[in-house]
C-alpha cells in the first residue's frame, strides 16, 4: 500500500512542479546521522524513494530533480526543512499524510545537513 501511495504521490510531485518556499521540511534524528562516509544511505534512499529527488537537486544524494528548487548551498535549517516537507508552500505539495514523524524528521535532518554550503 506504501509503495502504491508513493507510485501515485511522485507523479503528482511532479506534476506540480515540486518546487517552493526554502522553509521546511524534517526527518528522523536517529538515522539522519551522517555516517563515517559522511553520507547516510537510508536518509539518501528515503530522499530517492519519497519523489524528493525527482524535483530537487542535492549533490549529496546524486540528484539532479529540474522541477525544485536546488538545495545544495541553501543553508536551511531542519525547522525550515520539516515545515516545508509537512506543509509543502509554493508548487510543492505538503507530505505530512504521505510521510512518517520518523521519515519526515530523518528527511528534515539530511536535507538541512546536505545543504550547508
Amino acid at each position: 500500500m506504501k509503495k502504491l501511495i508513493l507510485f501515485l504521490i511522485v507523479p503528482a510531485a511532479i506534476l506540480a512542479g515540486c518546487g517552493g518556499s526554502d522553509d521546511g521540511g524534517s526527518s528522523d534524528s536517529s538515522t539522519a546521522t551522517p555516517d563515517s562516509g559522511g553520507t547516510n544511505a537510508a536518509a539518501i534512499e528515503l530522499f530517492d524513494s519519497s519523489g524528493c529527488a525527482g524535483c530537487h537537486t542535492l549533490s549529496e544524494a546524486d540528484a539532479e530533480g529540474p522541477l525544485g528548487p536546488e538545495l545544495d548551498g541553501t543553508n536551511l535549517s531542519v525547522d525550515q526543512v520539516r515545515s516545508q516537507i509537512e506543509n509543502g508552500g509554493g508548487s510543492m505539495p505538503a507530505f505530512k499524510d504521505e510521510l512518517t514523524p520518523q521519515q519526515i524528521d530523518q528527511l528534515a535532518e539530511f536535507v538541512s545537513q546536505a545543504s550547508q554550503s
